[in-house]
This record gives structure tokens, sequence and C-alpha cells, in this order.
């Protein structure tokens, strides 16, 4: 194999590495659209050294009851976006205690889950501050 084969094999993985990429952020995107129709969004990524990574997005009412739950989680391109089992019309505050009060290995798991509901968490009392300051 000489080198331009070499260079020709590896533009060639570049270029399927690109696909793949654009492929997830299309992904990612249509999720985020869909999600943010049910309501606020929280976003939460983890990855592992040497395992999957994921990617959870969360989706609540004002009141912190979840609309709507989402999870990448692989090594892959393949990897989609899955829904997230039986959180639909639980609370943000409730789920993270929940995973919380998880031993820490098992919580490690959940790391993106609690990203999300952290970040709605910020983002309900951000809007509930915001909102007394002009009612105010």
């Amino acid at each position: 194999m000489t080198i331009s084969d070499c260079l020709a094999v590896l533009f060639v993985l570049m270029l399927l590495q690109l696909l793949g990429t654009h492929l997830q952020v299309k992904n990612y995107r249509k999720t985020v659209r869909k999600l943010h129709k049910l309501g606020n969004l929280g976003v939460g990524s983890s990855k592992q050294r040497l395992g999957a990574g994921s990617v959870v997005i969360i989706s609540c009412k004002s009141d912190g009851t979840i609309t709507g739950g989402e999870e990448m989680r692989g090594f892959t391109i393949f990897s989609g976006f899955k829904e997230i089992p039986n959180i639909v019309g639980r609370s943000i505050y409730d789920l993270k205690s929940e995973y919380s009060s998880l031993p820490e290995k098992q919580r490690k798991t959940f790391k993106a889950h609690l990203q999300a509901l952290e970040a709605l968490e910020i983002r309900l009392h951000n809007d509930a501050a915001q909102a007394a300051a002009v009612d105010g």
C-alpha cells in the first residue's frame, strides 16, 4: 500500500466521520425542537473514559412537572435518541432527589440526567425571579 493509498483511506474515513457528526447534530436538533414544544428544556451530558457517553434532554412545565425526556447513549452515530421511560408526569425535584440518593456508582449512570434536571431547576428559579422582579 502506497502513501497515496493510505492518504485516500484516511480521507474517506474523515468524510465518514463528518457525515456521522452531521447526522448526530441533525438528530439532536430534531429532538430539541420536539421536546421544546412540550416546555422548558434541560440538557445534560456525560462521557465515560471507557464506555458509552450519553446526552439527556428533559422538558417540563413551569411548575416542574416533566412533560418529556429522551436520551442518546452509545459509541456510534447509530445511537439515536430514545424516550426515557417512567418520567413523564413526575416532578423534576422528586426525580433529582431520587437520583441524588442513589449509591455513587449508580449515580454516575445518571450523571447526564442530573445535569439536565439541575439545568431545569436553575431555569425555573430564574424565570420565577424574573417574574417577581417584573411584578414588584
